[in-house]
C-alpha cells in the first residue's frame, strides 16, 4: 500500500512538473527539491522571488520577517488581503505560498533576522541558499559576513522605484549542464575510434564501388572521414584543422558528386558540416585550466571538510547544506578523473560524447553508426570511472560519492563544464561594523576592483545600458546611507527639496567609500543632477510591477543555483524600469 501511494505520488509530481523536466531533467528536479530557501522579509520582491520557487517544486522554504501586514503592504504584494492588517507579515504569505504547490513544506519566524541570529548564530547554517529582500543596511552586512564565512549562496533582490537590483554571491559555482544554444559536434572525423575505423575500411572501401543507391544513402560522417583521409594522404598526414584546409576537403567532398544521383542530400549535410565537424575535442583553455586545478582542489576540499569535523566532531548539518558539500566534493573528483583520461586514454581527447545528429543513410547504417558511438562513449565513461575510484581511495572519500548516471552527465558536458567564481558580496558592502558616518579616516577600505569596475561601467560610452545601470548601483548605496543615517528613504517626506541635496552628498561619500576614482569625462559626479532628484521622487517605494520583474529574474537565478545547469548571471543585474533597459555589472 506504501508502495502504491509513493508510485502515485511520483507520477502526480510528473504531470505537474512535465514541461520544466524537459528543461533541466529529473536529475535538476532532485536538485530542487533537496533545496531548502531561507527568504529574509516577505515583501513584494520577496514573495514574487518565493512564488516563482515554490511553483516549479522547491523542497522547502522559511520567511524569516518582523513586520506586521499595513496598508502599505496590500497595495503592492498580491499575496496579502485586508484579512492580514496587522498580523505576522511572515504568517500571512507563507500561508498564501504554500497554497500553490502541495509538494512544498514552508514555515515561518515573525521575528526580524537580527533578533533570530542574535538568539540562534547558527540558524543560517541549515539552509542551502539565502534570499535577501528589501534589508536594512546593517543587517544586509551581518547576513552577508555570515553567508560568506559558512560559504552560503546569497541572493540580495531589492526594489526602489523604477529600479530593481539583483546581487548574486554563490562563491565558487560550478556548472556542469551549460545548455549551450549550439550543440557541441562530436563526430571524431579527425580522430575515429578504432571500431569506427574498422566499420569505415570494411563498409565503404571504396565509394566509386557503391552503386547509386548506397552512395546516396552513405552518412555525411563517413564521407567526409573519406575526403579527410584523402587530404592526409596528400599532406603528408597532417590534420585539416586550418580555414584552408577546410576549404580543401571541401572541394574533395564537392567532387565526389556523381550526375547519376540526382538526390545527394548527404552530400549537402557533409558540406554544411564541415567547418564544424573537422574539429579536435581537446579541452578548451578554461576547461584546461579547471581540468588541471581539479586534483589539488579535491585534496585541498578533503583536507579542509577533516579539519572541520575535528573542530567540531558533535555538529550536525542538516540534509540540504551536507548534500551541498557532496555535491561540490563529486564535482572536483569527477574532474580530476576526467584530467586523468585526457593524460591517458583520451591522448589529449575529452571522453567522447556518444550521440550522433540525424543524417541521410539506411535505417540499418545508421542504428549501426549509433551503436559505435554509444559502445566508445560508454567505454570512456567506465575509464573515467575508474580513475575516479583510485583517486577517491587515495583521498579517503566514499567510492560511492559520483553514481554512473552523474558521471556520465559529467562526460557528456566536459567540453563546456564551467567555473564561475563570484566576488564577495560581504567585501563588497563593507563590514558588518561600517557605520554610515565613517569618517574618510576610520572608513573600511574598498574592496579591490570595485571602484575600477564601476568607472569602466560609468564610462561605457558604447553600451548607455551599463553607464545608467551603474549610475543606478550607486544611487542605491547612497540611498542605503541616506537610510542608515536619518531612518527613512530620500525622498519619503512631503517636501523632498532638502533630501536632494543631502542624497547628493551621499553619493560623494558612497562613491569615496567604493573607491571610485575621479571621472574621465571631468564630471564632478557620478551621477546626473536630474537622476538624484529622480531617484529622491522615488522615495524608497517598492512598485509591484518592478518586484514581479525581479522576482522572475532572481528566482530563475536561484534554479540555475540549485540545478548546476545553465550559466548564472555574474554577479550584479539593474533593471532600469526608467526606459525599460537591463545591465550586467561584474563587481
Amino acid at each position: 500500500m506504501a508502495a502504491e501511494m509513493k508510485a502515485e505520488a511520483s507520477d502526480a509530481k510528473k504531470r505537474r512538473y512535465d514541461r520544466q523536466l524537459r528543461l533541466w531533467g529529473e536529475h535538476g528536479q532532485r536538485a530542487m527539491e533537496e533545496c531548502s530557501i531561507c527568504l529574509l522579509n516577505g515583501s513584494a520582491t520577496g514573495t514574487e522571488t518565493l512564488k516563482n520557487l515554490v511553483l516549479p517544486g522547491i523542497g522547502a522554504f522559511t520567511v524569516v520577517d518582523g513586520a506586521t501586514v499595513s496598508e502599505r503592504d496590500l497595495g503592492n504584494n498580491f499575496f496579502l488581503d485586508e484579512s492580514c492588517l496587522g498580523k505576522p507579515r511572515a504568517q500571512c504569505v507563507t500561508e498564501m505560498l504554500k497554497e500553490l504547490n502541495e509538494f512544498v513544506m514552508g514555515s515561518y519566524i515573525a521575528e526580524d533576522i537580527s533578533e533570530v541570529l542574535a538568539a540562534r548564530p547558527e540558524f543560517l547554517h541549515a539552509f542551502t541558499l539565502v534570499i535577501a529582500t528589501q534589508m536594512e543596511p546593517a543587517e544586509l552586512k551581518s547576513v552577508a559576513a555570515i553567508c560568506a564565512a559558512r560559504k552560503l549562496p546569497m541572493l540580495v533582490v531589492h526594489t526602489y522605484g523604477f529600479l530593481g537590483y539583483l546581487r548574486l554571491d554563490l562563491g565558487e559555482h560550478q556548472v556542469v549542464e551549460t545548455h549551450p544554444d549550439h550543440p557541441f559536434p562530436d563526430i571524431r572525423i579527425l580522430h575515429p575510434p578504432a571500431t569506427l575505423r574498422t566499420y569505415v575500411d570494411t563498409h565503404y572501401s571504396s565509394l566509386d564501388a557503391l552503386d547509386s543507391k548506397a552512395f546516396a544513402h552513405t552518412p555525411w560522417a563517413v564521407l567526409l572521414i573519406k575526403a579527410v583521409d584523402a587530404w592526409k594522404a596528400a599532406n603528408g598526414g597532417a590534420l585539416p584543422t586550418a580555414y584552408q584546409a577546410k576549404k580543401e576537403v571541401k572541394a574533395l567532398v564537392e567532387g565526389l558528386r556523381r550526375p547519376s544521383v540526382q538526390n545527394d542530400a548527404n552530400l549537402s549535410e557533409a558540406l554544411a558540416a564541415i567547418n564544424t565537424a573537422l574539429n579536435v575535442p581537446v579541452p578548451s583553455g578554461s576547461v584546461a585550466k579547471l581540468l588541471s586545478s581539479a586534483r589539488a582542489k579535491l585534496s585541498a576540499l578533503v583536507a579542509d571538510q577533516r579539519l572541520s569535523s575535528l573542530a567540531n566532531p558533535s555538529a550536525e548539518d542538516a540534509g540540504g547544506a551536507l548534500n551541498a558539500r557532496k555535491s561540490v566534493l563529486a564535482f572536483w573528483l569527477m574532474a580530476a578523473a576526467v584530467e586523468r583520461f585526457v593524460g591517458a586514454e583520451g591522448g589529449g581527447l575529452l571522453p567522447m560524447i556518444g550521440t550522433i545528429p540525424d543524417m541521410t543513410a539506411e535505417t540499418e547504417t545508421y542504428v549501426a553508426l549509433q551503436q559505435i558511438y554509444a559502445a566508445q562513449s560508454a567505454s570512456d565513461v567506465a575509464a573515467v570511472q575508474s580513475h575516479a575510484r583510485e583517486i577517491a581511495a587515495v583521498e579517503g572519500v566514499p567510492a560511492d560519492l559520483v553514481d554512473l548516471e552523474e558521471l556520465k552527465r559529467f562526460c557528456k558536458n566536459a567540453h563546456a563544464v564551467t567555473l564561475v567564481s563570484y566576488g564577495s558580496l560581504a567585501a563588497e558592502w563593507g563590514a558588518a561594523d561600517a557605520g554610515a558616518s565613517s569618517s574618510a579616516a576610520d572608513a573600511p577600505a574598498p574592496p579591490e576592483g570595485l571602484g575600477a569596475a564601476l568607472e569602466r561601467a560609468l564610462s561605457n560610452d558604447f553600451y548607455k545600458a551599463t553607464a545608467d545601470g551603474a549610475a543606478l548601483y550607486v544611487l542605491l548605496r547612497a540611498a542605503m546611507r541616506f537610510r542608515a543615517e536619518r531612518s527613512r528613504w530620500p525622498g519619503a517626506i512631503a517636501d523632498a527639496a532638502e533630501d536632494v541635496t543631502q542624497l547628493r552628498m551621499c553619493v560623494a561619500e558612497a562613491a569615496r567609500e567604493m573607491g571610485l576614482p575621479p571621472l574621465a569625462s571631468g564630471a564632478t559626479s557620478p551621477v546626473s543632477e536630474e537622476l538624484v532628484a529622480e531617484f529622491c521622487r522615488w522615495g524608497g517605494a517598492e512598485i509591484h510591477a518592478v518586484a514581479a520583474v525581479m522576482g522572475g529574474v532572481a528566482s530563475q537565478e536561484v534554479i540555475k543555483a540549485a540545478t548546476h545547469q545553465y550559466l548564472p548571471l555574474n554577479n550584479t543585474f539593474i533593471f532600469n524600469g526608467r526606459n525599460g533597459t537591463t545591465a550586467t555589472l561584474e563587481l
